[in-house]
């Protein structure tokens, strides 16, 4: 087996389900996203070979976001992001119900997260979702790293007010 064939591989295990979830994001739906993810892999596989092997995951997910992109221009439609619907749609994991306890958790969380203002989301679920670097998600997002530091700051700020007003309120019961 090649390198490149290796590479492309561990890239297609790596990342396709995050990049499903990034794209239905801008899709709204979950075979649209699959036709979106299916374009950005066999462009990579196409451009194996002038690809730098270290920014494959930026690669992957600033040609997700611009395929996204076009494929939301060609359908003049956009629908908000269901964080919890994905995850079960998406992913081979158990369903909330099998782990009731985890998935109280991950929705609380899931919610935190879809009411952050867009930039924020997506900066988040870059980083603690799909695991990328800040400057990964820099160049996935076109912004600086210090904008990008920003944004995580202030989203995981909001996003620790709530889960601590949260707690208050089941204290105070």
């Amino acid at each position: 087996m090649s390198d490149s064939h290796r590479i492309f591989l561990d890239a297609l295990g790596r990342y396709e389900k995050p990049l499903l979830r990034f794209a239905q994001g801008y899709t709204g739906n979950l075979e649209d996203a699959r036709d979106v993810v299916q374009d950005v892999f066999l462009k990579l596989h196409q451009h194996m070979h002038t690809i730098d092997i270290d920014r494959v995951a930026s690669w992957l997910f600033t040609s997700c976001r611009n395929r996204a992109l076009d494929f939301y221009r060609k359908n003049k439609r956009i629908v908000p992001m269901e964080s919890e619907m994905l995850d079960r749609e998406a992913t081979d994991e158990p369903s909330p119900s099998d782990n009731m306890e985890l998935s109280e958790t991950s929705q609380q969380l899931h919610q935190f997260i879809s009411e952050l203002p867009p930039k924020q989301r997506q900066a988040v679920h870059l980083k603690f979702v799909v695991d990328l670097s800040y400057q990964e998600i820099s160049q996935v997002m076109e912004t600086s790293i210090g904008n990008v530091g920003y944004l995580i700051h202030h989203g995981i700020a909001k996003m620790r007010e709530k889960w601590n007003a949260a707690e208050d309120r089941t204290v105070a019961r």
